[in-house]
């Protein structure tokens, strides 16, 4: 019967044995997973599931195991990581018959359902306006010069931090005022991506999904600034004997790469004094698609710009909503329809009876 229905196991693993071989075999050797995102795998696995449901048999694995395993997450980000391994895995194991049934499909309305969620429907995290992007880059281009275009790329370009520092000045289209986003900067796991010439930390990377490669417009003081940054990308080359003239456009002063965390002392330098409070990084990026999707823009247009696969994806993760307030104006409305005599005047209220069957029978028996 099970054979017949698809839903026979040949063999039983536990769920740390399935997750074992899911993240170091299937989704390293077949899938090719960046480094970043095998650490937050990794992390998901030994820190929630193990610990949680690492003992029992994947296919007597229920669907209230899942729940309880997402209940212990109080991060909304990290959650929504976590239903996205977490559905793609068990996947993965029901198609090669190590999961007997679909138990991790509509996870995410499951939580909500059961009010254990961290997520809400519309995701309403705070993002800089445009005000304190403006003050944020006047402060920054004073007090840490080296950040400010990469702050500048990020704020107006929706570009992520690695993908910054792999741009190339041969990327930039000055005459169509366009950027070409073609790789990223990060660190490996596969030895034959990685260069000896070249820190660790700073290897040259596919980029995160396809449609991550794209080319952004850019305005006019964004275009001014790569000038500058070229000027003095000259100078030092000029001055400097050993510079490594590799045309990177945010790079050392002796020409060598940024590896992705080089902004956070900086940046957090520059947040301290500011009296706005401070939002990592990323959220750059979610300020971006806020402030675009504000003035109307299409939001098929702010995803191809962001390098997303879908717009409605953008539009519920990245655009940030205001929550709007609701006000009880029953008074004075009230006040208003007595005060121009808007309803009828009072009147008796008259009894209408239906008529009986005689009339009926009149009407349809008329001889």
């Amino acid at each position: 019967m099970q054979i017949s229905k698809g839903t026979f196991v040949s063999f039983s693993y536990s769920v740390r044995e399935f997750y074992d071989y899911w993240l170091y075999y299937h989704m390293i050797h077949d899938k090719h997973i960046t480094y970043n995102t095998f650490i937050m795998y990794r992390n998901l696995i030994m820190n929630y599931i193990n610990p949680v449901i690492g003992a029992k048999w994947l296919n007597k694995l229920k669907r209230e195991d899942l729940v309880k395993v997402l209940h212990k997450i109080s991060s909304k980000d990290l959650q929504r990581t976590a239903i996205g391994m977490i559905t793609g895995s068990l996947r993965y194991a029901q198609s090669h018959n190590y999961l007997p049934y679909n138990i991790y499909d509509g996870l995410s309305a499951e939580l909500r359902r059961k009010n254990i969620s961290t997520m809400t429907r519309k995701r309403s995290s705070p993002v800089y306006s445009i005000e304190q992007i403006s003050h944020l880059l006047c402060l920054c281009r004073e007090k840490e010069p080296q950040l400010y275009l990469p702050m500048l790329l990020a704020a107006t370009a929706g570009l992520r931090i690695s993908e910054i520092i792999a741009l190339r000045y041969e990327n930039i289209d000055f005459l169509n005022k366009k950027i070409s986003v073609e790789r990223q900067l990060g660190r490996s796991i596969y030895p034959n991506e990685q260069s000896s010439n070249r820190p660790v930390l700073s290897q040259e990377l596919k980029l995160k999904t396809k449609r991550s490669r794209r080319t952004v417009e850019l305005a006019d003081f964004v275009l001014e600034e790569i000038l500058f940054e070229r000027q003095r990308y000259e100078k030092h080359r000029t001055e400097n004997p050993s510079f490594l003239d590799l045309g990177y456009l945010c790079c050392r002063e002796n020409g060598q790469c940024y590896h992705r965390s080089f902004y956070a002392k900086a940046y957090n330098r520059l947040t301290e004094q500011c009296d706005f409070p401070r939002l990592p990084w990323r959220k750059f990026r979610n300020s971006y698609a806020t402030i675009l999707a504000g003035y109307k823009i299409n939001m098929k247009t702010i995803s191809e710009c962001l390098g997303h696969y879908s717009p409605d994806f953008t539009s519920k993760v990245y655009v940030a909503t205001k929550n709007l307030s609701a006000y009880d104006i029953s008074e004075a409305i009230e006040e208003y329809v007595s005060a121009n005599y808007l309803l009828p005047d009072d009147y008796d209220p008259k009894i209408l009876f239906l008529p009986d069957d005689s009339i009926y029978k009149k009407w349809f028996f008329i001889k």
